[in-house]
């Protein structure tokens, strides 16, 4: 009996080890891989063109915005976009940010979308031959990525890429939205006088 447990209890301990070996590897590899599935998601812009876009062409970037609020603009949303000008820099184009409005693209009368004049003016004004504009959605497990290069010129989609990232603790942490501070201060416990 006593040979028994003497056996049970370094197998036991070795197991509860590795099980935390193996948690601690999984909660990290999340948020190691972003910035490559970011560089990733580039090469295979780049590799899709349907239309040439030369190295040292000037491609404006406009910061990811959550597909359901168009109008918010998170840290995910904004160091992702860092990272994709990253890439498309070292991948030898001209890289300029732009706060364009959220919704970059207005339906004409036929329904068609396209870029509003001020908008199209102020690209065409910094000589930009292409904009990179992106969402974002998160979900429970991943953030879901889509991105988009649109030729100025003709306002067609060249190039377009979808991917996801885990929902690690980064993730998390950068895709939450804000509680309002009046918001805060309606639910903090306030305490009686006596």
């Amino acid at each position: 009996m006593k040979q028994k447990s003497l056996l049970v209890y370094p197998i036991l301990a070795l197991s509860l080890l590795s099980g935390c070996g193996i948690y601690n590897e999984y909660r990290y590899v999340y948020d190691d891989d972003w910035i490559d599935v970011s560089y990733d998601g580039v090469d295979q812009l780049l590799s899709d063109l349907r239309q040439p876009l030369p190295r040292g062409s000037l491609v404006v970037i406009n910061s990811l915005v959550n597909v359901n609020d168009l109008g918010q603009n998170l840290p995910f949303g904004r160091i992702v976009s860092d990272q994709i000008a990253s890439s498309m820099h070292q991948n030898g184009y001209r890289v300029m940010g732009m706060e364009l409005p959220t919704e970059i693209f207005t339906k004409n009368e036929a329904g068609i979308l396209q870029l509003p004049d001020t908008t199209k003016e102020a690209l065409n004004n910094v000589h930009a031959n292409a904009l990179l504009v992106g969402t974002y959605a998160a979900g429970r497990k991943n953030v879901y990525v889509s991105l988009r290069i649109v030729d100025i010129a003709t306002q067609n989609i060249i190039s377009s890429t979808d991917y996801s990232i885990k929902m690690g603790p980064d993730a998390t942490a950068m895709t939450r939205i804000p509680v309002p501070k009046e918001q805060k201060e309606q639910h903090s416990l306030t305490l009686p006088n006596n």
